[in-house]
């Protein structure tokens, strides 16, 4: 490698940029494949454009609070209404403390594939409708 390094920097500096890739190459080579890995990511994943569609209240099949505590959160199951089951998790404790015996979730589609998805909210959205 000094060899190479000689025949395209120079002789003199050849020795300080092996040295400066032996001590740092590592590093900075991970640091590099990380920004490639996490741009690859940004660049290819698909944009998912959604849609709100609706508010409803679904009955709790079972609901455990994250680490034991709900102002950490809540996963819970719960019964949609086509009958199918689900399970949802929020880490905000507004919304995780007023899973009961029914929760209050938003029906979100996505715009392309069309496949739903629900998340949590605040009880006096679904008391609208």
């Amino acid at each position: 490698m000094l060899e190479l390094l000689s025949k395209i920097v120079g002789p003199h500096r050849a020795v300080s940029v092996y040295a400066f890739l032996q001590t740092r190459g590592l590093a900075i080579a991970a640091a590099l494949g990380l920004v490639l890995v996490a741009g690859g990511l940004l660049y290819f994943s698909p944009d998912a454009d959604h849609e709100h569609e609706a508010f409803l209240t679904v009955p709790v099949l079972s609901a455990t609070p994250i680490n034991g505590d709900l102002r950490q959160g809540v996963i819970a199951s719960v019964r949609l209404p086509d009958g199918s089951a689900t399970s949802i998790t929020s880490t905000e404790a507004p919304i995780s403390t007023t899973v009961g015996e029914t929760a209050c979730i938003e029906k979100r589609v996505f715009v392309e594939s069309g496949e739903p998805r629900y998340r949590f909210k605040l009880p006096h959205h679904c008391a609208a409708n």
